[in-house]
């Protein structure tokens, strides 16, 4: 009950034999306040406070709210309950500060590829030569490559990849167990877009090795070669690719001044950079989702539903995709070769 200041003057009139609803009259007070009062002095004999015991009602104090600031400002990462297990203090009280007092958000961390300070700089420099490059090039005719092993098995979403059961049949035979193969079967996949549209998917199987002379024969000349052909009609174009040791090894240099001038060599393009390529910071990832939580029985049924995903990227997508390199590069050099994407 809450405290009033009617008490003493309850009591007086209590003990002169006044009922309680004269003495809420006489008062101008409710009647429950009279009752609650009477019934306390009946219990206790007279109407004062009883202090009630057990710790205060909060914990938020100010120097609680300093220790949990000081010890976020010394790692932010802290778990919140593992600090409300140290200050001995419930975590919806430890939660309540940092969201309410500290005005601070959890946030998962960002993934991006480790950077040295050398590799930093050595894409500040390429992202400048870049965007000057494309001054006088189109970004448009560039053929942005890339290789990525798909498995037979996609490793499954722990956190959304979930089953309704009831609480009977939560240890039965029908809760199924999400699992994986030791070494499922896989394919590497080759492939390219631009602006404008995008290569044929190369399968390259499991047990083969892509050396130089395999992605001089198999890459370049049986696929990209034909598709460049027929796509650029003689127009111009630019090759960028990685620079795996079979795409940077003199014979592979050979081919491509031989059929891709204007390639991104190695002074151009630079290393540590998927974040900068469209295949790496989005298709494979939008690949990925359209056969996302399926299980293929066969490398050729992963193959076909590959083929399908792939046919179904519009050219609305790849234009807009390609569009944001320079955005891109504009970002890395703001951020002086570092990680860009919060800058995006």
């Amino acid at each position: 009950m809450k405290s009033s200041p009617h008490r003493p003057s309850i009591e007086l009139l209590f003990k002169r034999d006044l009922g309680s609803a004269e003495i809420a009259r006489r008062l101008q007070i409710s009647s429950s306040t009279v009752r609650n009062v009477v019934a306390a002095i009946k219990k206790r004999g007279d109407a004062s406070e009883v202090k009630k015991s057990g710790r205060p009602r909060s914990v938020n104090t100010r120097n609680t709210r300093a220790i949990i600031k000081k010890r976020i400002i010394r790692n932010d990462g802290l778990s919140l309950n593992r600090m409300a297990s140290q200050l001995g203090i419930a975590r919806s009280t430890v939660q309540s500060i940092v969201k309410n007092d500290l005005k601070l958000k959890s946030y998962k961390l960002r993934r991006g590829q480790y950077l040295s300070d050398k590799s930093k700089a050595m894409r500040l420099e390429k992202c400048r030569k870049l965007l000057q490059h494309f001054q006088v090039r189109r970004v448009s005719d560039v053929i942005w490559t890339d290789e990525k092993i798909f498995t037979i098995e996609p490793l499954p979403n722990r956190q959304n990849q979930r089953q309704l059961l009831s609480k009977d049949d939560s240890m039965s035979p029908k809760r199924r167990l999400a699992h994986n193969r030791l070494f499922p079967k896989s394919v590497m996949v080759w492939a390219g877009i631009t602006a404008t549209g995008k290569t044929p998917l190369v399968f390259i199987e499991r047990n083969v090795k892509i050396n130089s002379e395999v992605y001089q024969k198999i890459v370049l000349m049986d696929n990209l070669l034909p598709w460049v052909t027929q796509h650029f009609a003689g127009g111009p174009f630019i090759l960028q690719q990685d620079w795996a040791p079979s795409h940077g090894s003199r014979s592979t240099l050979a081919v491509l001044e031989a059929h891709f001038p204007g390639f991104l060599d190695k002074n151009l393009w630079p290393a540590s950079s998927p974040d900068l390529n469209p295949m790496d910071f989005s298709v494979w990832g939008m690949l990925e989702g359209k056969i996302a939580g399926k299980v293929f029985a066969t490398v050729d049924d992963l193959k076909a539903a590959l083929e399908v995903a792939w046919a179904s990227i519009d050219d609305g997508y790849l234009r807009r995709t390609v569009n944001s390199v320079k955005k891109r590069l504009r970002a890395c050099v703001k951020a002086r070769g570092s990680n860009f994407e919060i800058l995006l």
